[in-house]
Parts: structure tokens; sequence; C-alpha cells
């Protein structure tokens, strides 16, 4: 493995390990996800199994290289998962931009970085440098807490045991509660000697190999820009697309909302409650003012203004909106795909899809449609314009 030493001796552990763990040692094992793709690529780089270079823009892209590394050694976890990404996002394209392999497309996308981070984890665990684990001393409270909320039932209990019955639910509900807590709170730490391989690191004046900001020239290594603004992730609410053979960016576009004003059942809501008010204006004009002009003209009133309503709004939505085409077809790119769990809601399994047109149309696709999906790939999207509704995807 191609690893940076620049030394004749090495320092610690550090100098033999690869730089993306470097990296994440040194970043307190916790690396964000484009600086932890950055070194995997150099890595993967150095086998000959990416490559880097930039668009006629200047922006970086990754294109695929050879198919097994040149040294012949096996990948490493965490290698094979940047590896992975690339090859996912790359597609039918013969690059990817490196944008598009850091920004946010979804499920993928988190289920990418999580791995990523707990692959270096392992590496390092390894190593016996990391460990995963809850944050010092955190068993030490919960069970103390614990301890005190089972001792104080016990002691009301004694003294009073219906008040000792009262309380103990919810008080031993929390312990059990509280026992949890340092589970949720697990995540890769250094060991001690992962401590002081990171302090004899830092007091020699060394910092990230090749992966700090972007990825620096280690030695005579050609300089990676991936940290210039080319190479950012997309702001929130973008994505990128290859639909048409080109890589650019889309503005992610809204639900569609299915129509109402327009539709036979608002028409229904108009006519009942001009019913309503018409009983109430009948009363009126009847019982109150004995039908003469003005309790005629009272009793009526309902039904005028419904007609007006329904003649000058909803007549013109209706027709403008049965002139549209019930079922339109068009080839498009899912450009993110998201779960949202609705809770006590149905779920909803989102699927954006690049049209061609600046903004993405979304769809709620269904769970079965879901997981057949991919972000980048091509499908058939049937909709219909009338019912503001999707007929399928293919």
């Amino acid at each position: 493995m191609a690893v940076d030493r620049g030394v004749e001796m090495p320092l610690n552990e550090l100098e033999e390990m690869p730089r993306p763990v470097v990296a994440f040692l040194l970043a307190g094992c916790k690396l964000r996800p484009h600086e932890a793709l950055a070194g995997c690529l150099r890595e993967l780089a150095d086998e000959g199994l990416v490559r880097y270079q930039t668009d006629g823009a200047g922006v970086p892209v990754i294109s695929l290289g050879a198919d097994s590394p040149r040294s012949g050694r096996p990948l490493l976890e965490f290698e094979q998962v940047a590896l992975a990404r690339v090859r996912g996002r790359t597609g039918r394209m013969g690059g990817v931009p490196f944008s598009a392999l850091v920004s946010d497309d979804g499920d993928g996308y988190k289920n990418w970085t999580a791995r990523q981070q707990e692959e270096l984890g392992q590496e390092a665990s390894r190593a016996g440098l990391a460990v995963k684990s809850s944050p010092k001393g955190s068993w030490r409270i919960v069970l103390t807490l614990a301890a005190a909320a089972i001792c104080t039932v016990l002691v009301v209990h004694g003294v009073n045991w219906k008040t000792g019955d009262h309380i103990a639910p919810p008080v031993l509900s929390f312990a059990f509660l509280v026992l949890l807590v340092p589970l949720f709170l697990r995540r890769w730490r250094l060991t001690p000697d992962g401590a002081e391989a990171v302090a004899s690191w830092r007091r020699a004046g060394r910092g990230v190999p090749g992966a700090a900001s972007g990825l620096a020239a280690d030695n005579d290594r050609t300089v990676w820009a991936l940290d210039g603004p080319g190479g950012a992730p997309l702001p929130r609410g973008q994505a990128w697309s290859s639909l048409g053979g080109q890589w650019h960016t889309v503005q992610l576009g809204a639900a569609l909302s299915r129509p109402f004003w327009s539709t036979p059942a608002a028409l229904g809501l108009v006519l009942m409650w001009t019913l309503i008010g018409s009983l109430f204006a009948l009363l009126i004009g009847a019982v109150g003012l004995g039908f003469d002009s003005l309790g005629k003209l009272i009793a009526l009133t309902p039904a005028m203004l419904a007609a007006v309503v329904i003649v000058l709004l909803w007549l013109p939505a209706y027709t403008s909106r049965i002139r549209l085409p019930d079922n339109v077809t068009f080839t498009g790119e899912v450009v993110r795909l998201e779960f949202v769990d609705g809770g006590e809601d149905p779920d909803g399994h989102l699927a954006w899809i690049d049209d061609g047109s600046p903004v993405t149309m979304k769809f709620d696709v269904g769970p079965v449609t879901y997981h057949g999906l991919s972000v980048g790939q091509l499908v058939q999207v049937s909709w219909s314009p009338r019912r503001r509704a999707l007929n399928g995807v293919c």
C-alpha cells in the first residue's frame, strides 16, 4: 500500500496506516464524508482503480480505471465502499463529478456515509487504535441513577406500600430507559494507544497525509483540487443529474398536489353549503319576513351566489383541467430517493426524477417500486397532468 512516509524511520503506528485511517484518527474518529472519500480515492488511484481529472469548467471528475489493483493486493473494506460509491454514481457515464459523490442524494448517501465511517473505524480498531464505545463514565452515571430510582421505590414502598405501588411503574420505566442511553451514545473513540499515537504524530509537526482539506500534494504526487467550490457538496434542495449525457445540477421539486377545486368533490361541497345556506335563508325569508320582496331576495341569495361561484369559478377550472391529458410518458433519471417514516400516517417512498426541466418532479412511488430504483437510473414515467398523479414508473 502506498503510504507517505517522508521520514527515514516510522514515528509510530500511524506511519504504516493507510492515509484515510490516519485522517480518521487525527479527526477524533469522525471524518466528514468528503474528506474520508478524498483519502480513499487517493488510495484507489495509487492502485490504478480510479483516475482524477478536471472538465472544461475546472470541476474535478473521478473516472474508473483498471478492474483490479495493480499491486495485486485485496482491497480493504473502506476502499471497497469508496469504489462502490464511484461505480454506482458513474453509471453509464465516463466519469462522475466529485461533488456528485459527496452530495446528499437520499437514503443511498446516508447508508454510504455510515458504512464508510464504520469501515474506517474497524480498520483503526484492528490496529488497536480505536474502539466503539460510549462516553467515558456514562455507564457509571446511568447505573447510579438507576440504582437511586430503584432504592427510592423500595424506600417509599416500605413507608407506604400504596404510594410505592403508584410510583413504581413510572420510576422503574425511567430507570430502564436511562440504562439504554449509553447504547445510543456509542461511537468510535481513540484508545489510549491511539491517543498516544496521535499525540506523538502531532508533536512531530505532522498533519493529515494528503487529505487535510481536499487532497494536497504528497511528495511528488499530483495535487488533487477537491476542496474548492467545484468539489463541494451541493446546497440543500439541489441534485446532480446526467440526463442527456452531460452532468448538470437540477432543483428538487415539491410533491404534486392533487387538484381539488376543479373536481366534482368541490362542486359537491359548494352544493352542500348552498343547501345548508338556503335552509337558513328560507327560514329567515319566510318566517321572519313573510316572503315579502326582501324575504324572497334573502331566500334566493345562497342559490344565486352558488350559481355565480359555479359558473365563474368552478366551471372554468374544471374545463381547463379536463382538457389536460390523462396520461403522459417521459424518460427521466432518478436523482434522489428517500424513505420517510410516517409514524401513524402512511410511510413515504419518495423519488425525485429529472424530466429535462430545471426543476425535478417528485413522486411517492410506493414500497415495491422504491426498492427497485437507484439514483442515476433511467426510468419511464407515466403520470396524469389531469389528475396530477403518478400512473407508474418502470
